[in-house]
C-alpha cells in the first residue's frame, strides 16, 4: 500500500511534496502554490488539474512552512462578543462563506463583552500571523489598538459606524437606530420612557442606541429616559429583571426600549403573564428582529438589521485591503424600524 506523505519533506522520506503535485499535474511548483494560496490567479482548467493531483497523491500543504515564508497565514481572525447570539452567528457564517471562496480560513475569538479579554485574544492571535482582523464595535483598549496598528494587518470593525474606525468599518449607526425608536415612541403618545440594555462601559453599541433615544426625546420635549444598565453577558431572564427594575423605579413608565430582542421578548411574555396590557399600558420595542419577534402576541416592534450582509461586506472590505486598496470606504448599512403590535 502506498504510504501517505505529508508536507514538503524530501521525496525519499515518503512525504508527498509540492513538486510531486506539480509533476503529476504538469505545471510548475509555483502554479501549485498559487492554486492553494491565490486560486483566483489561476485558470479554472489549471486549478482542476492541480486539485485532481492533490487528491490522487493525498497531498497535505505545509501551512506552517508557508506562513514562515510569507510572514502571514491564510487565516483571518474574527472576534465577537458572544457565541450564543444568532445575529453574530449569521454574521460569522457570511464572513466564512465569503473568505472561503478565496481559500482563506477563519479563526473565531469570543470576548464575552470584555475589552480586556478582547485585547488578550488579539495578542494571542497576532502570534499566528493572521492576514487581518474583523472586530465587533469601534471601542477597544488603547493597548489593543496599539497592537493592531503596529501589526500592519488590515482591520475591519463591525456593528457600529458612529465614530471613525481604526481602518475601515461595515456596520450601521446605533445612534440613528435609537433616534428612530425614540421618535416612534414619542409620536405614539408615550411620555415616560425607559431604556434597558447592557452597561455603557461594556456595550458601546447599546450606549449608542441610548444616546439616539435620548436625543429624540429631547427633540420632542419629553423627559430623559430612565436607564437600566445590565451586566453582560446577559441572559433572557435579564429582560424580566430589567422590566422589574423599571417598574420599581418609575411605576408610571409607559414605554420601554430594550437594546436586544431577547430582552424585549422575555419582558413582553412576562407582561402577558401578569396581565399587564401591551401596548395599552406599556409599549415595548426591541432590537434585532429575531425570528420570534413576529410570532409573539402582540408582535414585537423592533429594529431590523442585516448581520449576514454585514458579515459579507466586512469580508469584502478586508479582501479589498489585501488586494492592495489602501483605504476602502467604510460601508454604512441601513437599519429598518419595524412597527408591530407591541408599540
Amino acid at each position: 500500500m502506498r504510504r501517505r506523505r505529508f508536507g514538503n519533506a524530501p521525496a525519499g522520506s515518503g512525504v508527498v511534496t509540492m513538486s510531486d503535485v506539480a509533476s503529476r499535474a504538469g505545471v510548475s511548483a509555483q502554479t501549485v502554490s498559487r492554486v492553494i494560496g491565490r486560486p483566483e490567479m489561476v485558470t479554472e482548467e489549471t486549478r482542476k488539474r492541480v486539485h485532481d493531483a492533490i487528491r490522487e497523491l493525498n497531498y497535505i500543504p505545509n501551512e506552517a512552512a508557508r506562513n514562515l515564508a510569507s510572514n502571514s497565514s491564510r487565516v483571518v481572525a474574527v472576534i465577537i462578543p458572544t457565541l450564543s447570539s444568532s445575529a453574530f452567528s449569521a454574521q460569522v457564517k457570511a464572513t466564512i462563506d465569503t473568505l472561503e471562496m478565496r481559500g482563506i480560513s477563519v479563526v473565531i475569538g469570543n470576548s464575552e463583552y470584555s475589552a480586556v479579554r478582547e485585547e488578550q485574544i488579539i495578542q494571542t492571535l497576532l502570534e499566528r500571523r493572521p492576514m487581518g482582523f474583523i472586530l465587533t464595535g469601534l471601542h477597544h483598549t488603547p493597548r489593543a489598538m496599539d497592537l493592531l496598528r503596529q501589526s500592519g494587518v488590515p482591520v475591519v470593525e463591525t456593528w457600529d459606524t458612529d465614530t471613525a474606525p481604526l481602518d475601515c468599518a461595515a456596520g450601521f449607526s446605533n445612534i440613528a437606530a435609537g433616534h428612530d425608536v425614540g421618535s416612534l415612541l414619542a409620536a405614539r403618545g408615550s411620555r415616560r420612557i425607559a431604556f434597558v440594555g447592557g452597561a455603557a462601559h461594556q456595550d458601546s453599541r447599546a450606549n449608542g442606541r441610548f444616546i439616539g433615544l435620548s436625543k429624540a426625546l429631547e427633540e420632542a420635549d419629553l423627559p430623559p429616559p430612565l436607564r437600566i444598565e445590565l451586566v453582560l453577558p446577559m441572559s433572557t431572564q435579564d429582560g424580566i429583571s430589567g422590566l422589574d427594575q423599571v417598574l420599581q423605579k418609575a411605576p408610571m413608565t409607559d414605554a420601554i426600549f430594550f437594546s436586544a430582542d431577547s430582552l424585549a421578548l422575555a419582558a413582553l411574555l412576562e407582561c402577558n403573564r401578569r396581565g399587564l396590557r401591551v401596548p395599552e399600558q406599556l409599549a415595548i420595542c426591541g432590537f434585532g428582529d429575531f425570528d420570534l419577534a413576529s410570532l409573539v402576541t402582540p408582535a414585537l416592534t423592533t429594529v431590523k438589521i442585516q448581520p449576514d450582509v454585514m458579515g459579507r461586506t466586512s469580508a469584502e472590505l478586508l479582501l479589498a485591503r489585501l488586494d492592495g486598496d489602501d483605504k476602502p470606504a467604510s460601508v454604512v448599512l441601513q437599519h429598518q424600524l419595524i412597527r408591530r403590535g407591541s408599540a
